[in-house]
């Protein structure tokens, strides 16, 4: 049971939500609601394979859940981290997760040029924000893989973004192998790095770009393979 709610203030995107840490006897945690939610009523009930919470592995506090819509029937939404994601959970980057009211095994694995995800939300054109309002997965992305942006469109009611699923290659030493999000400092690969290398950004020399992926338009720093 959760034994306390009190605000909570923190500069985690370029766009202001609402945030409550909840208190229980072995873990807490941070939800975030988006610019407009206030809390659990003003979320809308999520349909059929529709994200319904983003989980976050922080390396400085407690868990970051991102509340994205109500599960039907009282069902509760997972907000947990787990390192190995179970039949409700699909992996967004290396340390975050998205989760949904049902299990998605049911669905097949997606096609090479199948529209994956739908994202509908706000945004503007300089890609320096994000605010997703309904986000929808239509097929099972594999580990091995990633999100890739296929197409956006600025409609009148918001920016509407499509991503497919891309197997990730193999890269090579000293290239460019994904974008580190400034904020939370998590990772969206692009290809996998050779043995003993990882893929991370120089901090003597970061270069800064404003990045679409799933779930975050803003700042990231461009990373590269370096070997350890």
């Amino acid at each position: 049971m959760f034994t306390g709610v009190c605000l909570f203030v923190g500069t985690i995107s370029a766009v202001a939500g609402v945030y409550a840490t909840i208190s229980s006897k072995d873990n807490n945690v941070t939800l975030k609601y988006m610019k407009g939610v206030q809390g659990e009523s003003d979320l809308h009930l999520c349909e059929s394979h529709e994200v319904c919470n983003v989980v976050h592995d922080l390396f400085w506090m407690s868990g970051l859940t991102e509340r994205l819509c109500r599960c039907p029937n009282g069902r509760k939404c997972p907000w947990r981290w787990t390192k190995t994601p179970d039949n409700s959970s699909a992996i967004l980057n290396n340390r975050s997760l998205l989760k949904f009211c049902t299990q998605i095994a049911e669905l097949e694995t997606c096609a090479h040029r199948q529209e994956a995800v739908i994202v509908h939300g706000e945004g503007n054109t300089s890609n320096s924000y994000l605010i997703p309002h309904n986000v929808t997965v239509n097929c099972r992305c594999p580990q091995t893989h990633y999100w890739k942006l296929q197409k956006y469109t600025y409609e009148e009611h918001g920016l509407v973004q499509v991503f497919r699923c891309v197997k990730k290659r193999m890269c090579d030493t000293l290239e460019f192998c994904g974008y580190i999000r400034t904020d939370l400092y998590s990772t969206y690969y692009r290809c996998t790095c050779p043995e003993r290398h990882l893929c991370i950004f120089n901090t003597e020399d970061k270069t800064e770009v404003n990045v679409q992926e799933l779930l975050y338009s803003g700042p990231a720093y461009m990373a590269y393979c370096y070997r350890l």
